[in-house]
Formats: structure tokens, sequence, C-alpha cells
């Protein structure tokens, strides 16, 4: 009689325990932007001026790959997640916002708190456009801001010339232009036609670089004054030229899971409410 030699298949092994998943890195710059401590750019100065510790070690280059538990030290102080804040900005003519605007000045925003590291604006309005800007130090809350929650903006534009009903009709259907692609406001209502003028209110989704001004350029009527009067829930409201005022928590919330409640008409109408813009008579 033979002894049953012992079954040795699989099943009955002790199984290996599973593999610990790696540990996602992320690049040393974008942590520190993402923490809310500065923009990317200047998170990549910070890193080459040899500002930055990791673990103890100082290192230059902002592409490292760091870990979520790494010790990050900027100037000897730890890197912890900064408070996020939130403004509204009445931005005057003459200053730039966004990329692009190098030569222009900048402005200091009136009111806004010294000392909030990573503070930028949420996308662009060139120099000689006025009105609303938002400005955080939260980068995923800036980019819904700017355009990725499908958000709205509206505008007061005063163009020379007034417009037909075949012009408003082109512009409301939209217009294909040279690098743009099709340009269509969600909304255009005329508000007041003066002598040689006229004041139109439009609602914009996307925002593709100076596309209001390369509509009306298109139809050869220039821009004498262009003012955002509102980002999705966030209205400009009474703010006066170079003011801030901290936005309210059910601002924030609406920005941050994006309104994508979109008008589809804006009907013509007069206000005194500080809203004209510049120029008007």
């Amino acid at each position: 009689m033979h002894d049953t030699p012992p079954d040795d298949s699989p099943a009955d092994q002790p199984s290996a325990s599973p593999s610990p998943p790696a540990e996602k890195l992320r690049g040393l710059a974008r942590t520190i932007a993402k923490a809310g401590w500065a923009t990317r750019v200047n998170a990549e100065a910070m890193v080459r001026e040899g500002r930055v510790r990791v673990n103890g070690r100082l290192e230059r280059d902002p592409q490292l790959g760091v870990s979520p538990n790494a010790d990050i030290r900027i100037d000897g102080e730890r890197l912890v997640e900064a408070p996020r804040h939130y403004f509204a900005w009445h931005k005057p003519a003459h200053v730039s916002v966004g990329p692009g605007e190098r030569d222009r000045r900048r402005a200091a925003p009136e009111g806004l708190p010294t000392g909030i590291p990573g503070l930028r604006p949420a996308g662009r309005l060139d120099a000689e456009s006025t009105g609303l800007v938002l400005i955080s130090n939260d980068a995923a809350w800036n980019a819904n801001a700017t355009g990725g929650a499908g958000l709205d903006k509206e505008y007061l534009v005063r163009v020379v010339g007034e417009l037909n009903e075949l012009e408003l009709g082109l512009l409301t259907a939209g217009m294909r232009i040279s690098r743009l692609g099709l340009v269509r406001p969600a909304a255009v209502g005329v508000e007041e036609m003066g002598e040689g003028w006229t004041l139109l209110r439009l609602v914009m989704i996307e925002g593709k670089n100076r596309q209001i001004r390369r509509l009306f350029s298109t139809l050869r009527h220039d821009v004498l004054a262009l003012h955002r009067i509102r980002v999705g829930p966030v209205s400009l409201g009474e703010l006066r030229p170079n003011q801030v005022r901290p936005l309210g928590p059910l601002e924030i919330e609406q920005i941050r899971r994006g309104n994508l409640k979109r008008r589809r008409h804006v009907a013509p109408r007069r206000e005194g409410n500080g809203h004209a813009p510049p120029g008007a008579p």
C-alpha cells in the first residue's frame, strides 16, 4: 500500500498577500501650487531658488516626484494646505489680467488682504475691458470659474454705430472667426441706441480670447467699452473700480458645483444701477 502524496495544488497553498499599491507621486512645484501656496510658475521659481527642502534635503528640480506624505518645507516653514479665499474684484481699465498682458500695468486691488499665498485671477479680461474678475487661491475652483463648469458670463458692450436687424441676427446665430471657430453668444439684447452708438447685453458661455471684440470687428463695429457684470452666480453689484469683496458661501459653492443654467434670452432693459460701462453718456 502506497501513501498518498500530499496535495500541493495551488488552492491549498497560502495565498501571497497583495502588494500595497505604489504611492502616487506628484511634481514638487505642482504639489506646492495645489496646496494653495503659490501659482505654478511661482512655485517653480521657489524650487529653483533653493527655498524648498523635501524630507530635509534641498531640492532644485520643480518636476521632482514627491509622495503625499513627504515633509516639504519652504523657507523653513512646513507645507500644509493653505486656507482657501475667494474674492470678486472690479477691474479698472488699463490694468492687465491674464497671460499676454505683461506690458500693461498691474493693479493692487483695493481691499484685497495681504499675506494670502497663491492668489490669482480666474481667467482673463483684456487690459482695456472693465468689470468683474474672480480671484482665489484654489486652482480647481478657478478652473471652474474660468469655463470648466459651463458658467455663463454677462457683459455690457458699447459699440460704434447702430446695429440693424440683420447684424443682430448674425450675432445671435453666431459667426465663424479665424482661429476661434464658431463664436455664438448664448443671448443678445439691445439695451439702448444713441446717435452713432449701440449698447448691448451679451451672455457668453465659452471663454475664447477676445471673442467679443472679434465678433464686432467682423461686423465692422468698433468696441468703445466692454464691461463684465456677472460670472455665473456672482454679480458685480455696486463694487466701485478696483474695489474687492469676499464671496459668500453660496456663491463659492455654486461656482464649485457649476451653475449650468444658461439664459437663452436677455430682454432689453435699461438700468441705473452702476453697471453702465465706461464712456456711457
